[in-house]
């Protein structure tokens, strides 16, 4: 068995479980983070193309942090925390600053030096920096580099299974190394999960293969609730072909014309004022309106026409992603790319407070994993800025936390857990193998609780996830090494898949009304009257239960903007 100790644990490796490390690491405490994977090799962050959504001494004139607020809140579809997203707009730019004091680039025009800047959907004005099409990438390179410099420990390939109570404090995380399947116990006095979403749990997704909920059913497990688990993003763009890059994110918006097989550049339909810059949720309904209306092309997507920039300005905007097109065969400024939505960011999450901690003291929530900023809809570029604001917030807090709290007891037996699963497992010579299971889940998912929805697809998913949850202790593998075994990753994390599927399922089965992400076909209104509301998921003896809870307005109202 493995021990450590540690004032913060940080679970995760992506660009918010980072931020929360340096930020902690800042306060005199001992910080530790932990991840499935590798530095600057796990979670989303290092492949988001994008870039920083803020409102700096950069903005452009008429622009203003109140604009960003009610750009947010209003793609959003008035879902959103606003005490949250005050805080992230007014946060976001020094932070973006911070990061390139401490060694980020971001792009600058040709002057060498004003910031280059980029709006995407919902957005009013160009306001979010970025480097090429590298963004998420050289934000964790300059992070992980203050972590090393700072001396954080970082512990690899270790998946936590298991959050630990003692009484009404949380006290550390039992885990599996990965490396050698032994069990890893962690000692705590303040918890972030920062895991970011649950892509996997779509057939198609932008998502790595380690993005599968961990932190949505840590939390749940350890006595913190979930929010808004009904709104999943689907991004627009998302490969078709070939099928080894199926669902990654195949282009950006703001460099594209969508066109059906008719060649019709069909957004005029449907927002004419913003064309393919409307909102995300709006875009990918329209892409699917265009499929099923029978304008798809040969692999049954549509087309992104990047043909009418001139020679290089692909390859200069977006090089990471121009050297992919080229792999395939094709030249974006002369032939049409065939794209379809893939599942993107889950605006649900655990539910927290201005500090990002959740009902559990001593654990917090950062990034993609914690609800509240985005409402029914993240708006491009927010995510990024999101990351940053979550994670120094949630750094700064548990720090403090940590500081004026005494280490619970833990009992070491606790680390048990993470071998018996495990053994049973390896164990276990017939049953089902993750990896059908795996599939099996991501199918139906993805055919019963896709972009448009109804009530019989939505009870028909409920019946079949019970089933998969009677099947998840009858998991079996093909290869018994305990050296590096995926397949056993993959069986650990099932178990966190199915439980997040049955909040999405049951959260959008719940909600009446279609409103940013989540659109019900046998419900199309959005209903302020009635559904102005979250709803919030909690576990009790292995049921899942739900409530509603009134969302925040203190600021503005949908009245008050014509919705």
């Amino acid at each position: 068995m493995h021990n450590f100790d540690t004032d913060v644990l940080v679970i995760g490796g992506g660009g918010a479980g980072a931020m929360a490390a340096y930020e902690a690491s800042k306060h005199g405490v001992t910080v530790t983070m932990v991840l499935k994977g590798v530095p600057e090799r796990c979670g989303s962050t290092i492949m988001a193309p994008g870039a920083i959504a803020g409102v700096g001494d950069w903005h452009l004139p008429g622009d203003s942090r109140d604009v960003h607020f009610r750009d947010t809140v209003k793609g959003g579809s008035f879902l959103n925390e606003q005490r949250l997203v005050r805080i992230l707009v007014e946060e976001s730019p020094d932070l973006i600053l911070e990061l390139e004091r401490i060694g980020a680039l971001w792009q600058r025009e040709n002057d060498g030096k004003n910031y280059s800047l980029r709006i995407d959907g919902g957005h009013s004005f160009h306001r979010c920096p970025f480097l090429e099409d590298r963004t998420g990438r050289e934000m964790l390179r300059t992070l992980v580099g203050e972590l090393r410099k700072r001396n954080v420990k970082i512990l690899s390939n270790v998946i936590i299974l298991k959050l630990l109570n003692n009484g009404d404090n949380i006290a550390g995380a039992v885990g599996l190394d990965i490396e050698t399947c032994e069990p890893v116990l962690l000692r705590a006095k303040a918890i972030i999960l920062a895991c970011g979403g649950a892509g996997n749990l779509y057939l198609n997704t932008s998502n790595p293969t380690g993005i599968t909920g961990d932190g949505y059913a840590l939390a749940l497990s350890a006595g913190a609730v979930v929010m808004d688990m009904e709104f999943v993003q689907f991004y627009p763009l998302g490969f078709l072909f070939p099928h080894s890059l199926r669902g990654a994110l195949a282009a950006l918006l703001y460099y594209v014309h969508l066109r059906n097989n008719k060649g019709e550049r069909f957004m005029e339909k449907y927002d004419a004022a913003h064309l393919e810059l409307s909102t995300r949720d709006k875009v990918a309904r329209a892409i699917y309106t265009e499929i099923k209306e029978g304008r798809s092309g040969p692999h049954g997507g549509i087309f992104a026409d990047m043909t009418y920039h001139e020679l290089g300005f692909i390859a200069r905007m977006q090089p990471a992603l121009y050297k992919t097109y080229q792999k395939i065969g094709i030249e974006p400024e002369k032939d049409y790319l065939e794209v379809a939505p893939t599942c993107h960011f889950i605006m649900g999450g655990v539910k927290v407070d201005e500090n990002w901690q959740s009902a559990v003291l001593g654990l917090f929530v950062a990034g993609e994993t914690a609800a509240g900023m985005h409402g029914a809809n993240r708006l491009s570029q927010n995510a990024l800025a999101e990351l940053l604001v979550t994670g120094a917030r949630a750094g700064k807090a548990s720090a403090k936390f940590a500081a004026s709290t005494i280490q619970s007891i833990v009992d070491p037996r606790e680390a048990l857990v993470a071998t018996e699963l495990a053994n049973q497992m390896l164990g276990r010579e017939e049953g089902v193998r993750p990896i059908d299971l795996r599939k099996r889940l991501r199918q139906l998912m993805w055919e019963r609780v896709n972009v448009f929805r109804t009530e019989s697809d939505l009870r028909s998913a409920l019946e079949k996830l019970k089933e998969l949850e009677s099947e998840l202790g009858k998991q079996s593998l093909n290869l018994k090494s305990r050296h590096y075994n995926q397949e056993l990753v993959q069986g650990l994390e099932n178990y966190f898949l199915v439980t997040v599927a049955q909040c999405v399922a049951t959260a959008a089965l719940n909600r009446t009304e279609s409103r940013g992400a989540h659109y019900r076909d046998d419900y199309p209104v959005t209903d302020n009257r009635n559904w102005l509301q979250h709803l919030v998921i909690y576990g009790s003896d292995g049921e899942i239960k739900m409530e509603k809870v009134p969302v925040d307005l203190r600021e503005i109202k949908p009245d008050e903007v014509g919705l």
